[in-house]
């Protein structure tokens, strides 16, 4: 069924698709709303601009709140992203602290990272000096790849 929308519908439309920030796209919403036509034709269009608009002040809210994505979350950076798991006191924030300019907290006792620490390391494959430096983690009898890793490097 044809909606018959307004060229001011339109621009707001427009408005809506080019905006950046939530507060922009929440004032092209509701101009969409004040200016689109109410018939048949555009139920389910209004039904869905109401929808966004909802969910649009529910983020704002919570923004507003102050509400923290928390340590189950690091934004992607660089290339690529790894994530290191495995029984406590087994090495991982000796790797970390090896193989980035990450400075985790490395202890003789468990669980001394308690929060994801994100570090970034610099990778060429005519770069071995910083896998060298992490050879003596490597070389752990107790490590599943073993000693054989170790001579390789």
């Amino acid at each position: 069924m044809p909606a018959n929308l307004t060229p001011e519908f339109i621009k707001a439309r427009e408005r809506f698709f080019k905006a950046t920030t939530t507060e922009e796209k929440l004032a092209a919403l509701e101009d969409m709303q004040s200016t689109i036509p109410k018939h048949k034709g555009t139920e389910k269009m209004r039904a869905d601009i109401k929808r966004k608009i909802a969910r649009f002040r529910d983020a704002d809210l919570r923004a507003k709140k102050g509400h923290s994505s928390g340590y189950d979350h690091i934004p992607k950076e660089g290339a690529g992203q790894a994530v290191l798991v495995g029984p406590p006191n087994s090495g991982k924030s000796s790797l970390v602290a090896a193989l980035t300019n990450a400075k985790p907290e490395v202890a003789e006792y468990p669980f001394s990272t308690l929060v994801p620490i994100p570090g970034m390391m610099t990778f060429a494959a005519d770069d071995p000096p910083r896998w060298r430096r992490a050879r003596r983690w490597i070389q752990r009898p107790w490590h599943p790849l073993g000693s054989s890793c170790a001579s390789q490097a």
